[in-house]
């Protein structure tokens, strides 16, 4: 009998320990962001990157970031919206097939007749963070299919960046100075009236700060970015967080629209995942709980032969 209580806590415990695991395994398609893309309205060759994170249960982030160049304005061969779109996939593709050759938990899917790509988690891996680099002045369309942001738990962030502090290849930015040139900056959440910002002799952090206060409903300017910024010492494709972004969190909205037309800017759109498979407290403090089980069931097990042998005195 006793032997049977004590195999019957073991089963318990080692199904209590895989539980995290098991309850954690998303489906394909469970994390989702569409961007629809636009035609760059920088004159020259323009920079883009898509940078994607997923995780594995408890295992550490993978990372990729899939980088092209754009033919904008003025150019013999003007990048349309549709090859914006395809050239993207490609290289998001391409790059997570190299960084994560065992574990390509995401994957960008882009049809040949719209200008739209869609990143999704494959299964049993959970997207993370999502970074959008736009350097090309065009206007980004982003929704996930299906719901709003708040109901997916998906918060977004918008920081505005100088070109001239991007320098992808040499001589990319040689000439631009590090100031707004002047235009605007366009954000339309859903249907309401697009909120247009000047840019003229503004700052980034003072754009930032009229984009927060015309949006309103708990959007904020911070000086800290929604997730930690990945910096890679001897890439060009990463820059340290510049101070200051415009947060969106818990957006109860299913679209949003940011239209950059101002040569001396460009946009990082940033979108931070619920991470699912992300160790939880129960996960963290699982040895603990195993050991209180565990004397539980010794302090159990005394108990019930104690019990029986003095059934059997009395006996």
């Amino acid at each position: 009998m006793i032997k049977n209580n004590l195999l019957g806590l073991a089963c318990l415990i080692t199904s209590f320990m895989m539980m995290p695991t098991i309850s954690n395994a998303l489906p394909a398609g469970q994390n989702q962001l569409r961007l629809q893309t636009g035609a760059p309205k920088r004159s020259g060759e323009t920079a883009f990157s898509y940078m994607v994170t997923w995780r594995k249960g408890d295992s550490n982030l993978h990372r990729a970031n899939g980088l092209t160049f754009l033919n904008g304005s003025g150019t013999k061969n003007p990048t349309t919206d549709i090859e914006v779109a395809r050239k993207i996939s490609n290289a998001l593709n391409a790059s997570i097939d190299y960084d994560a050759p065992s574990e390509r938990g995401a994957i960008a899917k882009n049809s040949k007749e719209k200008a739209e790509i869609v990143v999704s988690n494959k299964s049993g891996f959970d997207l993370a963070n999502i970074t959008v680099r736009d350097y090309s002045n065009q206007a980004l369309h982003f929704d996930i299919p299906g719901k709003n942001f708040k109901a997916a738990s998906v918060d977004l962030a918008i920081d505005l960046v100088y070109s001239a502090a991007v320098e992808y290849v040499d001589g990319f930015s040689s000439g631009i100075q590090q100031k707004a040139e002047g235009g605007f900056v366009r954000v339309k959440i859903d249907n309401n009236a697009a909120i247009e910002i000047k840019t003229d002799d503004k700052s980034t952090k003072q754009i930032e700060k009229e984009i927060a206060q015309a949006i309103g409903l708990g959007t904020q300017f911070s000086s800290t970015s929604i997730y930690p910024n990945f910096v890679e010492r001897k890439s060009r494709n990463y820059k340290a967080f510049d101070g200051g972004e415009v947060q969106l969190p818990g957006l109860n909205a299913k679209s949003i629209v940011i239209d950059i037309d101002d040569a001396g800017l460009g946009v990082l759109t940033k979108f931070a995942f619920p991470d699912e498979n992300k160790p939880t407290d129960v996960a963290g403090n699982i040895y603990y709980i195993v050991a209180l089980l565990i004397a539980g069931a010794i302090g159990f097990a005394f108990y019930t032969g104690q019990f029986k042998t003095a059934n059997e005195d009395q006996g």
